[in-house]
């Protein structure tokens, strides 16, 4: 059975809206902590300062530009995801056709898959550290999200199969 699909993940609405809607919550906090009650709270100033430090980093994290994500799986299961701010056209080489070129990956336990966001733990074999990259539904369309989950489950399932042989 082949499991070969190629997604464009996009930047997602819920995503913003959600770091936004965090960020208003901060702010606030921070109001309500700074000046309607500072008597109650021990060090008003500082915990305002920290809760409206936290909202300004939130809206920075919103209104920064997003990054583009290119995840390719094979019939056979291998992963390959390509990172670029504008996605050009493969010329099947590996290179696309703003010169990113996609780097081999494998998919880490941890990964999650819910009816609205797919959480992935990849790989890089040149990163130290593993890539978290959340896949909302908004970010992708609606044929490669059923793709992407089917994929995915397969390779889970394999991935499963292996550590328990």
């Amino acid at each position: 059975m082949s499991i070969a699909v190629s997604v464009i993940v996009g930047p997602s609405r819920i995503h913003r809206l959600l770091l936004l809607g965090c960020a208003l919550a901060q702010a606030g906090a921070a109001l309500a902590v700074g000046l309607c009650a500072p008597a109650r709270f021990p060090g008003a100033p500082w915990l305002a300062l920290v809760l409206a430090g936290t909202a300004a980093v939130l809206v920075r994290a919103a209104a920064r530009p997003p990054k583009t994500h290119r995840i390719d799986i094979s019939g056979t299961g291998d992963l390959r995801l390509t990172v670029q701010q504008d996605v050009g056209l493969d010329g099947g080489d590996g290179v696309t056709g703003d010169g990113a070129a996609a780097t081999q990956a494998r998919l880490l336990p941890g990964s999650v898959a819910w009816p609205v966001l797919v959480v992935l733990h990849v790989g890089v074999p040149c990163a130290a550290l593993p890539q978290v990259i959340p896949v909302w539904r908004d970010s992708v369309e609606p044929h490669a999200w059923r793709g992407l989950m089917v994929a995915l489950g397969v390779i889970g399932r394999r991935a499963g199969s292996e550590a328990g042989a």
